[in-house]
């Protein structure tokens, strides 16, 4: 049974304090045109610092027109107001490169208590840009350091690069609600876009709520190349999401991304769905690396994905998209020294997800973390993923797959491995199998109520396996070497092994009892071909002795009875008033039951229940539930049950 945290999102964010003070841009002595031609910076950028002497309060953009600007730079305390109808907008790129190079349309450096609303729009004429000048980097609305932010009901569209984009450290409670952020798709066959970011996103405690995003990079992007800029406590909810790069995380981490929780959000026409990148220092780049943790997915519709629903990976700079990526290729990455930029992927929850993939699109997800640094507690529940491609796990620790359905419909594997730790579980069994194949490597697999089957055993090198009312099959002979273990938990359900062809057995086989659990013959592999090898005993359920023997029916089956049961003496009255036998041998301690009769062959019914203390050192057996006194004094037998 799989333990399952919940994540606890931060308080709401505070929102900001504008005084009532309240001017427009329009009128004197301002007098900005909004006529799509004339250059109002100067107007603009005068009615927000005339607000700002007088304590902050609302600069108004009035509907209906176009109002053409260069950068402006923010002031605290302000409210922008964009009126539905209105439209800021950027000079053309001849004129806004020539003049002001990259600086941002909207500037908000080390603000307390800002806000951006209305339901106008903000216009960056990216076109320009993207065919003259793709790799500008020019951030639309730029907040550096900021505190207690509010952007809401605006449109952001066709931003020379990233449109809203927090940075730097100390930044904090903020909140992005009702926005809607477009551009071109970077895949455009016309026009594409690029690096058309929606929201990149650096501080601590923040909300985005209800926004709508379809654009050219990643849809929203958290971390940052600072170490001093954490990413903490945010909450992404009820969020659409149509083409872009998804909800990612990286390529910079170094800052950390911690308790983040995106819940009941939709994906449509997205490259991905889920994605986490990044890499070290070697592979190029600045910053790169740090510590991704406590990261909770929850209820995500995704369809007509164009990559992967979930991408997980820590060698962005040197694969860049990891589509086409094999075992072969994660086997080749050699272990690098950990450093402070490692990228680290740690404890995150990935539930109730329903994603299919286009065709001619990528695989299921991929999680393929750094060889010295695998990625660990992760927990992929209730996943029901179509995809032409399988699920590659490389370099992966304690992975937990539940109650999930993977359909790959190009390949005929669930799962391609290289030095995977994982498990899959089911809360009932199920007749669904997860088949996989890939490479040795440190290769673990753990099935509860599972089926699965592999075609190559030898490579995968499962080394421990474990099978609770499960089975695994392989299409091909198997050899276990001395170094493997196998674990099996007995009970009313199959747990085996069944290999087509030749098994070669050396494992050590450890044993334990599980639901529906009796003495008896249990069949823990099959085989077709010849049997060879010397298994070895590991544990064994307590108070049973164990054996395996082979039948000409080509199975290997460990049987199981009672250990030897005591043998007692006579029975008296102890000075503490409970009935003790005198005796020695057998079980030392247990669960019984007590027969006043050399009838042993009696239904267990006609047996009384006691929980025994066991033998005390003078080797003498008292029961915690004692039998009846007068109960003739010779010829009680014990059971087990």
């Amino acid at each position: 049974m799989w333990v399952v945290s919940v994540a606890v999102c931060a308080g709401a964010p505070a929102l900001p304090n504008i005084p009532a003070y309240t001017t427009n841009v329009t009128q004197a002595p301002y007098n900005a045109h909004g006529d799509g031609v004339t250059d109002n910076t100067t107007a603009i950028q005068d009615a927000i610092d005339d607000v700002s002497t007088h304590g902050g309060g609302t600069v108004e953009i009035p509907g209906p027109g176009v109002y053409m600007t260069g950068p402006l730079t923010m002031k605290s305390k302000i409210n922008f107001q964009i009126d539905s109808g209105a439209t800021l907008r950027m000079l053309p790129y001849s004129t806004w490169y020539s003049s002001y190079s990259t600086t941002p349309l909207l500037s908000l450096l080390s603000l307390t208590n800002i806000e951006i609303s209305g339901g106008g729009g903000i216009d960056g004429q990216g076109l320009n840009w993207w065919s003259e000048n793709p790799g500008s980097g020019l951030y639309m609305i730029y907040f550096s350091s900021c505190n207690t932010v509010l952007v809401q009901n605006v449109t952001c569209s066709n931003a020379p690069a990233q449109q809203i984009v927090f940075k730097n450290s100390k930044g904090g409670n903020i909140t992005i609600q009702g926005v809607t952020i477009l551009a071109p798709s970077s895949h455009a066959l016309t026009n594409p876009s690029h690096n058309t970011d929606g929201i990149d996103l650096v501080g601590t405690n923040c909300l985005v709520q209800n926004c709508d995003i379809s654009t050219g990079d990643d849809n929203i992007a958290l971390g940052s190349s600072s170490s001093s800029a954490v990413t903490s406590d945010v909450l992404v909810t009820n969020c659409t999401f149509g083409s872009g790069h998804g909800m990612s995380i990286g390529s910079n981490t170094a800052g950390g991304v911690s308790n983040l929780t995106v819940i009941n959000c939709t994906f449509s026409g997205t490259d991905y769905g889920i994605r986490m990148k990044s890499d070290d220092l070697s592979s190029g780049g600045s910053g790169e690396g740090g510590i991704a943790q406590n990261l909770y997915y929850y209820n995500l519709g995704m369809t007509n994905l164009g990559y992967y629903p979930i991408c997980i990976y820590s060698y962005y700079k040197s694969y860049g998209d990891p589509l086409g990526i094999t075992p072969a290729d994660a086997a080749a990455t050699n272990a690098a020294a950990v450093t402070a930029n490692t990228p680290i992927w740690r404890n995150i929850i990935i539930s109730n997800i329903t994603a299919t993939v286009a065709a001619g699109g990528g695989g299921a997800g991929i999680i393929w973390a750094r060889t010295e640094m695998p990625a660990t507690n992760i927990s992929l529940i209730r996943l029901n993923i179509t995809a032409p491609g399988n699920f590659e796990l490389y370099n992966t620790r304690n992975i937990q797959i539940v109650d999930s359905q993977i359909t790959p419909t190009l390949v005929p594997d669930t799962f391609s491995l290289y030095n995977a730790e994982f498990a899959i579980s089911n809360s009932a069994p199920t007749a669904s199998v997860f088949s996989m194949d890939g490479l040795t490597g440190a290769n673990s697999l753990a099935l509860y109520g599972a089926q699965a089957s592999m075609n190559d055993a030898a490579a995968i090198g499962m080394n421990p396996l474990m099978l609770n009312a499960s089975s695994l099959s392989d299409s091909t002979s198997l050899a276990l070497p001395s170094s493997s273990v196998v674990n099996f938990t007995l009970g009313s359900n199959t747990a085996a092994v069944a290999v087509t062809g030749n098994l070669t057995l050396n494992s050590t086989i450890n044993l334990t009892n599980g639901s529906g659990f009796a003495s008896g013959t249990y069949t823990i592999f099959t085989y077709t071909g010849v049997l060879l090898g010397s298994p070895v005993l590991g544990a064994q359920p307590a108070g049973y002795s164990c054996s395996l023997k082979t039948n000409t029916l080509h199975q290997v089956n460990a049987v199981l009875a009672p250990s030897q049961l005591p043998t007692f003496g006579g029975i008296q009255a102890d000075p503490g008033g409970s009935v003790v036998m005198t005796g020695s041998g057998g079980i030392t301690n247990g669960i019984y039951y007590v027969l006043a009769s050399t009838n042993v062959a009696l239904p267990l019914s006609q047996w009384t229940y006691i929980a025994t203390n066991g033998f005390d050192g003078s080797g003498r057996f008292a029961f915690t539930n004692s039998p009846n006194p007068g109960w003739p004094q010779s010829f009680y037998a014990l059971k087990l049950p």
